[in-house]
């Protein structure tokens, strides 16, 4: 008896092998044989299946460790230990998310009129109760209970959409959203047929204003993680958040109103000016390209301002003072050339007695003291003759001829047939 118990001890002390890689392992004749059994090989069919659940080389591998953001040492390293109570509670079937759903009534809208309350949404989802909480997040019942009754708004609000314009409703100065109603409180079927939106606005129920015919809404939708589709989980990790929808929305019709662009645009180029000369004359097909070019064409004004252009100013401001130069300039290149006539006497000017300039010539008298004659200048036989000081000739005649009017001139001496008269006429 003794040494029959030393031998049990032994045995089930250790076994003779210690095998992990146990063939056949998951067959019930190998897992378990109705004859030749033994502690020593049910220790391996053991050991074989732990290292299956391990997924390890050897049943005794430690699994090791995964990284939790809540247990970090400030930088990614792997902390926490993997094991089956740390996995417990977190597998995707025990999280929920919400999903944004889009309800358009297939790309036309619901109607409505002024003054409209909310409209009922066609939908075969559940409503959220509290021994399954998937489905649609209920603000408010009369005739069930729901696990969303009363809830926050970020959990049941539904953004809502004017179908004609592409973007939410503001009025008075707050926009219009709705949240979801039990739809049997208006007469409707209720979960699982139709959901009721009904319209909000600054915390409180609210009326659409004029002017709008169609909605359509994005609503939120409570999935299980294990239920979530690739394409409905990258939806709202792309987008941030489902109210993101109708957000990104309004901003793509920000854009289409600043660029001058519309929905379904055709014409990727909408340029008007691309002839020849125009700096958009390559038709450019995006707006980078486009202000480029005329970034290119136009160049940049100095920073400080030199003869007639000022820094700092617009190309238009710019190209009024550059204007206003050049006519100035105009003038006085007018001024300093003149035009040319020559008269040729063929019946005495007596002095003091005006004369008629020829060839319908007219100039301007000059009243300034110091410059008189400076609009025209008279020879007589190539010899340059002095105007008088006084005005129009009248008063004493103190030089050649007097300027009379703008279209004569009076000699202080008698001119004799024969003799030649040259005018040249700045203005």
């Amino acid at each position: 008896m003794a040494r029959s118990l030393l031998r049990q001890l032994e045995q089930i002390r250790r076994a003779a092998t210690y095998d992990d890689q146990v063939a056949g392992v998951n067959d019930g004749p190998t897992a378990e044989p109705s004859l030749s059994g033994s502690l020593e090989h049910d220790t391996n069919i053991l050991r074989t299946i732990i290292r299956q659940m391990k997924g390890t080389q050897d049943w005794f591998t430690d699994l090791g460790k995964y990284y939790d953001p809540t247990q970090t040492d400030g930088s990614n390293t792997p902390l926490k230990q993997l094991s089956f109570d740390n996995i417990k509670g977190n597998t995707l079937d025990a999280k929920t998310i919400i999903l944004a759903v889009t309800a358009d009534n297939n790309g036309v809208g619901y109607d409505v009129t002024t003054g409209a309350s909310g409209v009922l949404i066609a939908t075969t989802t559940r409503y959220a109760t509290s021994d399954n909480r998937t489905g649609l997040p209920i603000f408010a019942s009369t005739a069930g209970s729901y696990v969303d009754e009363n809830g926050a708004d970020n959990v049941c609000r539904v953004d809502v959409v004017n179908m004609a314009t592409d973007s939410e409703i503001e009025f008075g100065g707050y926009t219009i959203y709705a949240k979801l109603h039990d739809s049997v409180d208006f007469g409707a079927t209720g979960s699982g047929t139709n959901v009721y939106a009904r319209f909000y606005s600054n915390g409180a129920v609210t009326t659409l204003p004029a002017g709008i015919s169609k909605v359509g809404f994005v609503y939120p939708y409570r999935k299980r993680l294990s239920d979530v589709q690739e394409y409905e989980w990258l939806r709202t990790d792309f987008i941030n958040s489902w109210e993101g929808d109708v957000e990104l929305i309004e901003d793509i019709s920000n854009l289409w109103a600043f660029t001058g662009a519309s929905n379904n645009d055709a014409d990727p180029a909408p340029w008007t000016s691309t002839g020849a000369g125009y700096l958009l004359t390559s038709n450019p097909s995006n707006l980078k390209s486009a202000i480029d070019l005329l970034n290119n064409g136009i160049g940049s004004l100095p920073s400080t301002g030199t003869n007639y252009l000022n820094g700092n100013t617009t190309v238009s401001e710019s190209l009024i003072d550059l204007d206003s130069a050049l006519d100035a300039v105009a003038d006085q290149i007018a001024a300093g050339i003149g035009e040319k006539y020559v008269e040729s006497v063929t019946t005495l000017i007596t002095k003091n007695i005006a004369h008629n300039l020829p060839y319908s010539i007219t100039y301007t008298s000059s009243v300034d003291a110091g410059r008189e004659g400076k609009n025209m200048d008279v020879f007589v036989d190539g010899q340059l003759l002095a105007a008088d000081t006084t005005v129009s000739g009248v008063g004493m005649a103190d030089r050649d001829y007097g300027e009379t009017s703008s279209s004569s001139v009076t000699f202080r001496f008698d001119i004799q047939v024969g003799r030649n008269i040259t005018y040249v006429v700045r203005q």
